[in-house]
């Protein structure tokens, strides 16, 4: 059985999620549970990974959360040059 460990989702994976339009990742646990595999829990420490850093914002909970300009520009950076 892999241990999955917080760093084994990225940075980049979930601003991605959260980047996307609010039906496309509603709810953004579940979906990023779907994309990787990765269980509840190691997701939940990902998402607030990226809220501590000041990358997400929400009104409820992660959930439904949406990227902070702190976020748009972070997530653009590690797009690079397009």
């Amino acid at each position: 059985m892999r241990r999955w460990k917080r760093s084994d989702i990225s940075e980049r994976l979930v601003l991605e999620v959260y980047s996307r339009p609010f039906e496309e990742r509603f709810p953004a646990d579940e979906m990023l549970m779907r994309e990787t595999g990765a269980p509840e829990k190691v997701v939940w420490a990902a998402m607030m990974r990226e809220d501590d850093r000041g990358h997400l914002d929400y009104g409820v909970n992660l959930r439904g959360g949406w990227l902070t300009k702190e976020g748009e520009a972070r997530l653009a950076f590690l797009r690079g040059p397009e």
